[in-house]
């Protein structure tokens, strides 16, 4: 009796076992499977798929809508103190101004240089055709001092009106090299040879013109400590077209004009009425300079037509008088 006794209670403990044993790897699998889809999701979050980051071309114009004016974008407040009293307690320009504020502190301090990892930071390719001319937008107004005038704030409107021009625009001498390789006359020949084409038949109807936006006070007193240099490596006709921008360049402006990165140069192609009609972004491609060049041709050719449309305009009016 007490052998059986025994052996019934052996067999019941073996049982016993073996359903913990089972339990016990079923939930080390539970665990060792949610383990691996937690690895696999941060993987994903840490390591986003190249596709994400996929470059797109500018397929739709960029720029402001309303046309520049000098005075435009300078930084300086031309709020009276009453107006500035009324403003202090109005509710409603708090919430504008908080909203601004929000997404100030919601941008991360790198994102911008997070972001050159990608394409050598490059945010788009430049688009094969230029934007049509009634639906292009306008390059905005910027106030800075020039190489010509560095004691005198001058307007890029008023260089950049009845011209065809090549805007860079850049912060930072990396930004600078990465503009040159769309706009320097050894790495690309095609565009100086251009130029001096156009100067030779129809006067300095296309120029370049360059815009280095510095927030920083101190690399702005840098930039200007070295401003003889500067002037050294271009010619002296260009020195009005060499703008350095201290205030009013904000954040609607730059994603306005397509600048989603700040540490990246841009090129824009400005027809006479300062509308945008081509971009670029970081270092040129073939294609990305034949398209700038193709761009240049059609606007020179519609400059000629309207300055002969208006010719012949004053033409008949002279006539009328007589």
């Amino acid at each position: 009796m007490g052998f059986r006794l025994l052996a019934f209670v052996d067999v019941q403990s073996q049982l016993r076992f073996k359903s913990m044993s089972s339990s016990l790897s079923a939930l080390v699998q539970s665990r060792s499977r949610r383990n691996a889809s937690t690895a696999a999701k941060i993987l994903s979050r840490e390591e986003p798929k190249p596709d994400s980051h996929a470059l797109q071309p500018l397929s739709r114009p960029i720029g402001v809508k309303h046309p520049p004016e000098p005075g435009e974008n300078s930084g300086i407040d031309p709020r009276s103190w009453r107006q500035r009293r009324d403003d202090l307690f109005n509710y409603d320009k708090h919430l504008v101004r908080r909203e601004q504020l929000t997404k100030q502190a919601a941008k991360p301090y790198f994102r911008d240089w997070s972001r050159t990892k990608y394409h050598q930071g490059k945010t788009f390719t430049a688009p094969s055709r230029i934007f049509r001319a009634e639906k292009s937008l306008y390059f905005p107004n910027m106030v800075g001092s020039t190489l010509a005038s560095p004691k005198t704030p001058s307007d890029t409107t008023t260089v950049l009106r009845d011209r065809i021009s090549v805007v860079s625009v850049y912060s930072g001498r990396w930004a600078e090299l990465q503009t040159q390789t769309f706009v320097d006359e050894k790495q690309h020949p095609e565009l100086a040879e251009l130029m001096s084409g156009s100067e030779k038949q129809s006067g300095p109807s296309l120029q370049k013109v360059e815009i280095n936006i510095e927030d920083d006070w101190m690399k702005a007193l840098i930039v200007r400590a070295f401003i003889g240099g500067i002037r050294k490596r271009r010619r002296e006709v260009d020195w009005g077209r060499y703008f350095l921008v201290r205030r009013g360049v904000g954040e609607e402006i730059r994603e306005a004009i397509g600048m989603g990165n700040g540490k990246v140069g841009y090129v824009y192609l400005v027809d006479w009425l300062c509308r945008i009609r081509w971009a670029g972004s970081a270092n040129a491609g073939g294609e990305e300079r034949e398209g700038l060049r193709a761009g240049i041709r059609r606007l020179l050719e519609g400059w000629k037509k309207e300055r002969e449309e208006v010719g012949g305009r004053k033409g008949a009016l002279g006539a009328v008088k007589l």
